[in-house]
């Protein structure tokens, strides 16, 4: 039997262009900070699992972010080599791509989750690949995409676990 995760909406953008990612990254920083709960000297860590179609901006989202901390490495897709990593004096973002695991057991054999017990932060992208790879901290980050998917709008939403509701 399937366990369903109720989930509790924390912030939602408003609409958004492509060309305003830097300004919609930059106020992420301080709502991931906040939703994470766990932070080193000012920087989070934890696990956010992000949720979007194929070329909803996964990834571009993920470079805006290693941008607004002012991290000096320029993001690059991690779908060949499986993660990226980015470091700043003390402060890490690991950068994983799921899309093309074959399934859960993959990721375990490849022993993704030793990433997650670094004191880092953790962007996830297709985590539906491996949903029970996820601690269970982890955020919710979804792209929607509004109208056309190259030249659309696009809106954040972030979500925890509710805790407080059993489910059905």
């Amino acid at each position: 039997m399937e366990t369903q995760i109720l989930l509790k909406k924390l912030w939602e953008s408003a609409s958004f262009g492509i060309r305003e990612l830097p300004s919609v990254a930059t106020e992420l920083k301080s709502i991931l900070t906040g939703a994470l709960g766990f932070e080193k000297d000012g920087f989070p860590y934890g696990v956010v699992a992000l949720q979007g179609e194929m070329g909803a901006g996964k990834t571009t989202l993920v470079k805006a972010i290693v941008d607004a901390w002012g991290f000096d490495d320029e993001a690059v897709s991690p779908t060949f080599g499986l993660v990226q990593c980015y470091v700043q004096g003390a402060n890490k973002i690991y950068h994983l791509d799921l899309y093309r695991l074959v399934d859960e057991e993959e990721a375990w054999d490849l022993g993704l989750t030793e990433y997650f017990d670094d004191v880092a932060l953790n962007f996830v992208e297709w985590p539906e690949q491996a949903p029970g790879l996820l601690p269970e901290q982890t955020i919710l980050l979804q792209i929607v995409v509004e109208g056309e998917q190259h030249d659309g709008k696009r809106k954040l939403i972030l979500s925890i676990r509710d805790t407080e509701q059993s489910p059905v």
